[in-house]
């Protein structure tokens, strides 16, 4: 609860102000200029409310000038006739934060005083900066401060201060100031810490208020940065303690002086142009008793269904049931690992797979090693190129015509900036075989599948002949399939021989049948790497030693040369590289088709790029913590286990979900990460078949594994309002359609 003063020699204006603000504020009256620097003198005031018009214009602009040099972090708003609007605009140059136009309703009052308490707060903390740090840091941070919520994002604050977020970044490196993610958090918990002090809120109020999910989740990244408490904020010292703690390593804030001089210019340019209209609440609800009704009909009341759904203006929630519960979430985990990924790695992110020879070359000969890089690139595969290994032909054409003809030493495969562990920690054995539970590394190809082509024999009774694509190894796939009746159906059944890497296959195809089936490759970098070998051969670049995988940091390659270590490596040339394409085309083939190869990939390079290597636990630390320290969840909505929602051992709640919808769509490109999504009717998609009547409304990521089902995303309205949501449901014991279809239900219900 701020404490604020009212200039106002008119009682009955005094006493709507003070209606207004009651509630939210302290407030104090006084009825001249005289008494209100008495006051100010007196006690500690967060703001004030003063009349531009009292005695007149000229008289109260000077009384304003002096309040301002007097009490330079003052708060300070201009109570004005609304008839004369094009007379105000100089009142900013004196130092006025906002300007109330007379006969404002209520909700209109606090936004413009809360607004104004805003900007001093930032101002103050800005001008405990300046001298300290050079620009544009104490101007970032007044920034975060100022506009500190559940809409902040890096693309704001770099274009609010005249930078791309790359360009902030630097400038604020230069100045000694940590990354624009982390000034966007210091901004929340700064803020956090005057409306716990001063504004006298509970810890519960300020967390919703910034965009953190539970109060939990407030108190933990306060702590994490502070070491405090928000209770030992709340009662020594507020703002101004957490400020002294997080910039401590640079001495005590420098002198404030000076006056602000800044008004919010957007707000008169938007006070102006739209009058007195009072704020609005945010568009009709939504009908709950027919959501209530879908869901506790028989048999989907047996389900435990977990739901939210928040207008996306306002954050105004429409609906929620068990929002804050643990679930299973399947494949609506992908947009946690995509949305880390998006924010960390930048939408225009490109994965690059470099060739390199440990020595010298001419166009003829290498006496030396071919060490191929692995990037964990997830794009050499027919959905980014035109076949599964196009890629493949277009790296060794450009070999061939940079690099050797002949080679005396070996293509060598360096896979050393991931873990060899191939499959996630708490995959079912069940999954690993097939082409949707398809393992990965540093080096592959084929999204980790192997397409298998099946042709009956002449006879019943007959082998049936196998081939496959990607061609790797020549006995990769190894067949016991034989020809059945032509009135059967075709049942094979893979295995993986650990011992010999085969995959064998066992079962009936009919007789006059072939058929294409998909598996997973479960070698896939060693099946890439004689992928390669095969694609450099043909494009006529010979390796004498043939080819072979390095796994472990430091292996020797070739003379002198260590895995891990090449380009760095004296004598080491670049012969080639291939780049993906960018991170946000790689996003799309996650979440529309649900891909979760791709999204294992992406957990693994979240690891390596931003963790400590690339690995499961990395990734997933990864994740978790952009999750809770820069998205605000509270650590205990979030379990995660993988990228891809395979595993049963993740849990999440939907208001966690909900919350990275949210941080996900205040962002610049939004538009573009929304449009990643499945839609209705969109070909390909897991939205292809559903919800066909709100093609070009819903935007989503679905979710199926056993008894599990869910659906996420945004939505538009009949009346245009945007809503985002989450559904989740476990352990239905239902067929997927009948689950599907009542999720379905609900979502036509919040589209009205």
């Amino acid at each position: 609860m701020a404490v604020l003063a009212i200039l106002q020699a008119d009682a009955r204006v005094a006493a709507r102000l003070s209606e207004a603000l009651n509630a939210e504020h302290r407030v104090v009256v006084r009825p001249t200029w005289d008494a209100l620097r008495r006051a100010l003198d007196q006690s500690a005031f967060d703001g004030c409310l003063v009349d531009a018009e009292h005695p007149d214009g000229d008289a109260a602009a000077r009384e304003i000038t002096r309040l301002r040099d007097r009490c330079p972090g003052l708060a300070i708003v201009a109570c004005v006739d609304a008839r004369a609007g094009q007379g105000y605009f100089d009142l900013g140059e004196i130092g006025v934060h906002g300007v109330l136009p007379a006969g404002s309703q209520n909700a209109r009052v606090r936004s413009i005083v809360d607004g104004a308490l805003a900007t001093a707060r930032a101002d103050r903390i800005s001008l405990a900066l300046r001298g300290r740090y050079a620009a544009p840091a104490p101007d970032a941070i007044g920034w975060a401060v100022e506009n500190a919520g559940a809409d902040t994002s890096v693309e704001k604050l770099a274009a609010a201060l005249g930078h791309t977020p790359r360009s902030l970044r630097q400038a604020l490196e230069d100045a000694g100031f940590p990354a624009p993610t982390r000034v966007l958090l210091w901004g929340r918990l700064l803020l956090a810490g005057a409306r716990l002090s001063r504004d006298g809120r509970t810890v519960e109020e300020v967390a919703f208020s910034l965009g953190y999910s539970t109060a939990t989740s407030l108190a933990r990244a306060m702590k994490r940065q502070t070491g405090l408490t928000p209770r030992e904020i709340s009662e020594h010292g507020g703002m101004e303690r957490v400020r002294d703690v997080l910039f401590s390593d640079r001495g005590k804030p420098a002198p404030r002086k000076g006056r602000v001089g800044k008004i919010a210019s957007l707000l008169l340019a938007t006070f102006f142009a739209s009058g007195c209209a009072t704020l609005g609440l945010g568009g009709p609800g939504v009908d709950r008793g027919e959501i209530d009704a879908i869901l506790d009909a028989s048999p989907v009341n047996r389900t435990h269904v977990g739901m939210l759904a928040v207008d996306a203006e306002t954050g105004r929630t429409l609906y929620a049931r068990n929002a804050h519960q643990w679930f299973v979430p399947a494949s609506n985990q992908k947009i946690l690992v995509t949305a880390a990924a998006w924010s960390l790695l930048g939408p225009d992110y490109r994965y690059r797979t470099e060739v390199w020879a440990t020595d010298p070359f001419d166009p003829s000969h290498l006496d030396g090693d071919l060490v191929l890089i692995g990037s964990g690139d997830p794009s050499l595969s027919s959905r980014y190129w035109d076949s599964d290994t196009a890629a493949l032909d277009a790296l060794s054409d450009s070999l061939r015509a940079k690099g050797p003809g002949h080679v005396t030493g070996s293509l060598i495969v360096d896979v050393s900036a991931w873990d060899s562990t191939s499959v996630a920690p708490t995959r079912e054995v069940e999954d690993l075989p097939y082409a949707y539970g398809s393992t990965g590394g540093a080096y592959a190809i084929a999204e980790g599948e192997v397409h298998v082509v099946v042709r009956a024999g002449p006879s019943v009774g007959a082998p049936a002949t196998v081939s496959w694509l990607p061609l790797g190894r020549d006995d990769h796939v190894r067949s016991l399939v034989t020809t059945s009746e032509s009135d059967s159906s075709t049942r094979v059944r893979p295995r993986y021989l650990p011992e010999t890497r085969q995959l064998v296959l066992d079962g009936t195809v009919p007789l006059g049948l072939t058929d294409t089936l998909s598996f997973a490759q479960r070698d896939p970098v060693r099946e890439a790497a004689a992928a390669l070998a095969r694609a450099l051969a043909h494009h006529g670049v010979m390796t004498e030693g043939g080819w072979e995988v390095k796994w472990v940091p430091g292996e020797p390659v070739g003379l002198g040369c260590a895995a891990g270590g090449v380009p760095v490596c004296r004598g080491a040339r670049l012969v080639t590289a291939l780049e993906s394409p960018p991170l946000a085309e790689l996003v799309a083939g996650v979440l529309g088709p649900s891909q979760n190869w791709i999204a294992e990939q992406l957990t693994l390079t979240l690891g390596a790029e931003v963790g400590e290597g690339g690995n499961w636990d990395e990734g997933v630390a990864v994740i978790e913590r952009f999750l809770s320290e820069e998205v605000g969840v509270d650590t205990l909505d979030i379990s995660a286990r993988d990228g891809s929602g395979l595993s049963a051992y993740n849990l999440v709640t939907p208001r966690a979900i909900v919350r990275v919808l949210q941080h996900m769509g205040a962002r610049e490109d939004a538009d573009a990460y929304r449009a990643a999504m499945a839609e209705p009717g969109e070909r390909d998609s897991t939205l292809e078949e559903r919800l066909l009547e709100l093609q070009g409304r819903v935007f989503a990521k679905t979710g199926s594994i056993s008894n599990v089902n869910s659906l996420s995303g945004y939505l538009v309205r009949e009346d245009g309002r945007r809503v985002i949501f989450s559904i989740l449901s476990n352990g239905s014991g239902l067929p997927a359609e009948e689950m599907r279809d009542a999720i379905d239900g609900v979502v036509r219900v919040l589209a009205r």
